[in-house]
């Protein structure tokens, strides 16, 4: 038989079970919960914390009803009967889950814990899903309570699903979310992970500075707190914001390096790689060869890790500035070339733009010409309609004067061109791949 519906009141959706025949009741677990709460909002059946007496017509019915539910035995544990209820309920579809998780079989703290671990770590490769998790954490966080457990990782959860809108580019639903966290501060683990949630979020906005000090002040509380991979992961971070939206590889270099030297680079992939590529690059351009070796050798074992795709074409991009940096233009150049096609496909007409600097930059380093004409006419070709259209064939046609001149180093030349388009493209919302997440 299909289930009855009560809407989304639990004790309507209690009383739409009235009737219901005994053997659906013992072979579907939601029915049987629900009518579990209809008996005691009625006062019919003692909650939770009382046991029926001898001769209750409903003792029967409601040990039914409980018996099904997952209990730790000797041989179990909390985090075992978490896992299933977790498995359980993300069998329904998502709206339905918002419904279910107010249940009593839903009401636990290591439930609670899962959700935010899962949306974290799902939030790079699918964050619709990461959001999607984070909001039923919060959702299971309030039916929980006032407890300093619930509390904290309401926030935590908060933090997380504006995350998840930052990297759907929904910036406007990130700081509604935000604001909501901002209630829940009571604890220092939770002020810095709302300080780097809103610290990405103001770098990705074009807030450089608010952004800035917001990540700094995250790392701190993280050193504070013992936290050395937190702290470094907030620098690397910084060290990325430095070398990607200002251009500068002698502000980003100690940064990248304390955070690649601290952060636990197996379990944040994507944030190393793309680190440990940008430390390669401003060691490279410091010359320090040697050890910019080193760690692109380190950086290697990291590829096997990140399996999203998106992810590993900015990556990819990384790794063309690296390898030219390090006295291989020309395979540089055909990293680069091949990230700049796929960008021009995906589309992502704003770092198919910032790409054709750095292949414009590589050809000029390994001699070759310029071919500027052939960077614009592709990007004319496949974004005919982009707004920023003629700014950007503007700053390639400077960057082309520029590099042609010859007076100076191509990378140094173009650095702040670079660096301008950049907050060009931010200004105008263009969208790119945001920065992963800590």
């Amino acid at each position: 038989m299909t289930c009855p519906s009560g809407g989304n009141d639990p004790l309507g959706q209690a009383r739409a079970l009235e009737g219901v025949d005994l053997l659906h009741l013992l072979t579907c677990e939601t029915c049987r919960e629900m009518m579990v709460d209809l008996l005691v909002l009625e006062g019919i059946a003692p909650s939770d914390g009382d046991q029926p007496s001898d001769g209750d017509e409903t003792q029967d019915l409601y040990a039914a009803a409980r018996r099904s539910e997952p209990r730790p035995d000797a041989a179990g544990s909390r985090r075992a009967v978490a896992d299933a209820l977790f498995e359980e309920l993300t069998q329904h579809e998502p709206k339905r889950r918002l419904i279910l998780i107010q249940a009593l079989r839903y009401r636990n703290l290591d439930l609670l814990d899962i959700l935010v671990e899962v949306s974290h770590a799902r939030q790079v490769a699918d964050p619709v899903q990461g959001d999607e998790l984070a909001r039923l954490a919060v959702r299971l966080a309030e039916v929980l309570g006032d407890s300093e457990e619930a509390i904290a990782a309401r926030t935590r959860a908060l933090c997380l699903a504006a995350n998840a809108r930052r990297l759907q580019h929904d910036w406007l639903g990130a700081e509604a979310l935000l604001a909501r966290a901002a209630h829940g501060l009571g604890f220092p683990l939770e002020q810095a992970f709302y300080l780097w949630a809103a610290g990405l979020l103001r770098c990705e906005e074009g807030k450089l500075v608010e952004g800035e000090a917001l990540l700094s002040h995250a790392a701190r509380i993280y050193r504070l707190e013992g936290l050395t991979s937190e702290a470094s992961a907030c620098r690397a971070l910084l060290g990325l914001v430095k070398y990607e939206e200002l251009g500068s590889r002698a502000l980003a270099l100690p940064l990248l390096a304390r955070g690649w030297a601290g952060m636990d680079r197996e379990l944040r992939p994507a944030l190393a790689l793309r680190c440990g590529l940008a430390l390669v690059d401003c060691l490279a351009s410091a010359a320090r060869a040697d050890r910019a070796e080193l760690v692109l050798h380190e950086v290697g074992r990291l590829y096997s890790k990140v399996t999203d795709a998106a992810e590993m074409l900015r990556v990819y991009w990384y790794e063309g500035r690296a390898v030219a940096r390090l006295g291989n233009p020309e395979e540089g150049a055909l990293v680069l070339e091949s990230v700049w096609r796929k960008l021009l496909a995906e589309p992502s007409p704003g770092e198919a733009a910032l790409v054709s600097v750095d292949l414009a930059v590589t050809w000029a380093e390994s001699g070759r010409a310029l071919e500027t004409e052939t960077l614009q006419r592709a990007l004319r070709s496949h974004f005919p309609t982009w707004p920023a259209l003629s700014t950007v064939v503007g700053v390639l046609l400077n960057l082309e004067e520029v590099l042609g001149s010859g007076e100076t180093c191509p990378r140094i030349a173009a650095a702040p061109i670079a660096a301008n388009l950049r907050r060009l493209l931010r200004a105008s919302h263009i969208r790119m791949k945001p920065l992963p997440i800590v």
